[in-house]
């Protein structure tokens, strides 16, 4: 009996020597994407990251992009066009704090320093141009999240003025590629021939046009983030600039922005058109949440340190929407629900704050449209009005 085991075992043994191995770890690769290089958090061991990768794919929480022009942020104390203290630099720190975006393309920051000053290295890092100019462009990307730091776009310089920084982040199997951009000043909406500044506006306008295209043609969802410094949606005929960016050729290129319809709160409405911008490809803005987007303006307390903040407020707005093949995703919760965000049955948007009348009754309805806020200026941003019964 014990010979017959032994010749059986023998017999399996060599059946199994040509079975396929199972892979291991060390056979399992997955190649970098050539030309580009990913850049992870410091500190972050190897299988973390992979176990990071694999939760975003199996599924994913809503992600905040931003945009937000700092107005000729420096480095140092007391220098430049915008002179700040230390107390400067910490409002502004906290209103970074309050806005609480997982990624914020930044406008007129003098160099990785000095965005470091507002947003908190513990918690974001930090890709700026590489191009060395006062008014640089780039991102602040939250720790944990993977990004893809792309060659900047240099061709937007088409002389002293800034180039695009160009990043890639995942939405959960999905990479959405974001450029900050800030084009040039002094054509808000004039025609492209008018001026100096027009005309140097008209050279970059088709470059701009050509980085949105290839990414169409790549079938890769895009937004191009920024301050444009162009009235795109200015009240009467279209704008020359968004006609040209928008042709909708080829079929991806198709455009939209939240700002579209709106009209700017930063700093009591003090300007009629919106001049910054998050513009969506027809394959990104699939991942947008509907009503997600925010304008964060300062409180009104703040007014007496307006010229060393920003005359730009950040806007911002949630992704988290599934597209085509991605998971479906619960809509964007607010950082708390203190503020009620009702639409009554006129259509209207309503707020109501604690110590309303109505505020215990007010049940929030997400798939109706309603939401929570968390403080009243980002409801305001948000569109939403005071209930006349509150005080």
């Amino acid at each position: 009996m014990a010979r017959y085991v032994l010749a059986l075992s023998l017999l399996l043994v060599a059946a199994c020597a040509s079975c396929p191995k199972p892979p291991t770890e060390s056979t399992v690769t997955t190649p970098p994407p050539p030309t580009v290089v990913e850049v992870a958090p410091p500190d972050a061991a190897p299988q973390e990251m992979e176990a990071h990768a694999l939760e975003s794919d199996a599924g994913f929480p809503p992600i905040k992009i931003a945009t937000w022009n700092l107005e000729w942020l420096n480095e140092d104390n007391n220098t430049g066009n915008v002179k700040r203290k230390d107390a400067d630099y910490e409002r502004l720190k906290g209103y970074a704090n309050r806005l609480n975006a997982d990624v914020v393309a930044f406008q007129e920051v003098d160099g990785e320093k000095a965005a470091t000053r507002v947003f908190d290295p513990n918690v974001y890092d930090i890709h700026v141009s590489q191009q060395g100019n006062v008014q640089s462009t780039g991102f602040a990307v939250k720790k944990g999240i993977v990004v893809t730091r792309n060659p900047d776009y240099e061709e937007l310089d088409v002389g002293a003025v800034r180039t695009g920084t160009d990043i890639t982040v995942k939405l959960g199997a999905t990479p959405i590629r974001m450029m900050s951009v800030h084009l040039k000043s002094g054509c808000f909406d004039q025609p492209l021939n008018s001026t100096a500044s027009c005309r140097k506006l008209g050279q970059q306008v088709p470059i701009l046009e050509a980085w949105i295209d290839a990414r169409a043609q790549e079938g890769v969802a895009a937004v191009v983030l920024g301050d444009f410094n162009r009235r795109f949606f200015k009240p009467g005929p279209a704008d020359v600039v968004w006609a040209e960016v928008d042709d909708g050729d080829p079929t991806a290129s198709d455009l939209s922005s939240p700002t579209d319809g709106q009209r700017p709160q930063c700093w009591n409405g003090e300007f009629a058109d919106f001049i910054d911008h998050l513009v969506f490809n027809s394959l990104a803005i699939q991942h947008q949440a509907p009503d997600s987007f925010v304008q964060h303006v300062y409180d009104a307390s703040d007014a007496q340190h307006k010229s060393v903040l920003s005359d730009h407020c950040a806007l911002s707005v949630q992704l988290g929407v599934g597209g085509p093949g991605d998971p479906p995703a619960d809509p964007p919760p607010s950082a708390a629900c203190v503020i009620k965000g009702n639409i009554n049955s006129s259509g209207v948007k309503l707020y109501h704050k604690p110590g309303c009348p109505s505020y215990a009754t007010t049940v929030i309805d997400p798939e109706n449209g309603e939401r929570c806020f968390a403080t009243e200026q980002e409801a305001v941003g948000a569109g939403w009005a005071k209930a006349g019964n509150c005080n």
